[in-house]
Formats: C-alpha cells, sequence, structure tokens
C-alpha cells in the first residue's frame, strides 16, 4: 500500500496520527472511496466534492482545502504502478490521508450469477456523511458474511422501507423500469452515473418501497465505487425474479462497463 499523509509519501508502518486527535479518539473525520479503470480516475471531482459535502455535514472545517486535497490525491497515484486501484482518503481538522492500493476485481461469478443480500434493520447515524466512525455498517457487513451473503440490506426499524446497503446503493426494476429511493441515503458517485445512464431509455422512478414489497421485484442491484453494478438474485432467503441477472441489470451494466472499460 502507498500512503500519503500531508501530501508526502510514507513508509505504511510509519504513517499515524497523533493518538490526542480528535480523529482517533472520537472518529471525528470524513473518508472517500475512489478507484481508477485502467489508470483512469472515475469521477474524481465528484468524489471530492462528496468529501466535502460530508465534511459540512458534520461541521468539519479541515485546513486543507478541495484544491490542495486534489494535488495530494493526483501526486499519490503518480507515484503508483498499477491501473486498477483503490484510493481512500480521510479528511481531519489539520491532515489529509490518501492510501493508494491494487484492488481486486470482484469474482466473475458475481456479475454473471449474481449475489446474495439479507436484511438488517436501522440505518447510519448521518446518511449524508461518510464519517470515519461507523461501527452499525460494519457490524451490518459483518452480518451479511455471517449469514454468506454479499451484502447488507438497511430497513428501516419502523415502517420497514429500506434504504442502502451496508456499503452500496440499491435498484430495483419492475415492468421494464427502473426504481431507487432518495430518502436518508449516501447519494453514491456510482448510483448517480447508473440514474444518467438509464436515463437514455429507460423510465427512471425515485420512490420508497417496504422490504416486503422489494423481494417481489423483477430485477434487484446494487452499485458501489469498487465494484461497479452488482446483480442481486436473492434476498433473505426469496428468490428473486427469475433467479439471476434481468435484462435491465445486463443492459445497464454493459452501458456502464462500456464507460469505465472503453467495451
Amino acid at each position: 500500500m502507498l500512503i500519503s499523509i500531508d501530501g508526502k509519501i510514507t513508509d505504511e508502518k510509519k504513517a499515524c496520527f497523533p493518538i490526542t486527535s480528535e480523529a482517533f479518539l472520537f472518529g471525528f473525520a470524513v473518508f472517500e472511496t475512489i478507484r481508477t479503470y485502467n489508470g483512469k480516475v472515475f469521477r474524481l471531482d465528484d468524489h471530492l466534492a462528496r468529501l466535502y459535502v460530508s465534511a459540512d455535514v458534520i461541521g468539519l472545517k479541515s485546513v486543507w482545502t478541495f484544491k490542495k486535497t486534489y494535488k495530494a490525491v493526483v501526486d499519490a497515484l503518480s507515484k503508483n504502478k498499477y491501473k486498477n486501484v483503490k484510493v481512500r482518503i480521510i479528511l481531519t481538522k489539520k491532515h489529509i490521508t490518501v492510501m493508494v492500493e491494487r484492488l481486486k476485481e470482484k469474482p466473475e461469478s458475481y456479475y454473471k450469477k449474481g449475489v446474495k443480500l439479507v436484511s438488517f434493520l436501522g440505518k447510519r447515524n448521518i446518511p449524508r456523511a461518510k464519517v470515519l466512525a461507523d461501527v452499525f455498517t460494519y457490524l451490518a457487513k459483518q452480518h451479511a458474511k455471517e449469514c454468506g451473503a454479499y451484502e447488507a440490506l438497511l430497513v428501516d426499524p419502523k415502517k420497514y422501507y429500506i434504504r442502502e446497503c451496508a456499503y452500496a446503493n440499491i435498484f430495483w426494476v419492475n415492468n421494464g423500469e427502473l426504481y431507487v429511493t432518495n430518502k436518508n441515503i449516501l447519494f453514491g458517485i456510482t448510483r448517480d452515473t447508473i440514474i444518467e445512464l438509464a436515463k437514455k431509455d429507460i423510465p427512471t422512478h425515485f420512490e420508497g418501497i417496504k422490504l416486503k414489497s422489494l423481494v417481489n421485484a423483477d430485477e434487484i442491484f446494487i452499485t458501489q465505487t469498487t465494484s461497479g453494478i452488482i446483480p442481486v438474485v436473492e434476498l433473505d432467503g426469496h428468490k428473486i425474479g427469475i433467479g439471476k441477472p434481468g435484462p435491465v441489470t445486463k443492459k445497464l451494466m454493459k452501458a456502464f462497463n462500456k464507460l469505465v472499460w472503453g467495451k
């Protein structure tokens, strides 16, 4: 892993934060995850804009400006030797940390056969912000792993409306039309990209849906920075649609892959 702290490359074993910092003591920091495709950063400006929106949401005022952070990321990437990498940025009041590591792509079977989801009651404390201290989503993801699922779907514990996954956004398809919720979620960059691609010829609706109705959807898929689009074929033991990636999902996967890979 290549690590840059405050714009200077440092050895992984020597990288550190002051133990008295608010970032360490209270998790008072925000972060962002970015990736590259064949050496090209995917929507860097949008990711950094979301980083600073997260900071605004929690009232974090950093000495690191957008411009300085942008340069720190670009400089770190220029020292990296791999074409497909994951970049994690952590912004605190006084510091900016950029971590670059080779990205291990998800198994091809995830895209061809689909994955399983399990529901998990609750939501992140501050949905609009990617905060460093987020034990809830970590526990949700661990629950999914224990259940043999890829991801955990967060569900409102009172009215059972679905929100988002622990580390992904969720879409569903009915009668060839696309649906996605706008309420109490983190607006993903890949999510936004899919909405833009769909608007060309797939009717798109922004609505809420309850868990009991979602399991009857024709298709479901999730989106996340490092993985793009991943079809969902099972939710809480219920088969989704025909039990394999559906036509709308595959169409959007093809469009997205053409956009990021050029093929």
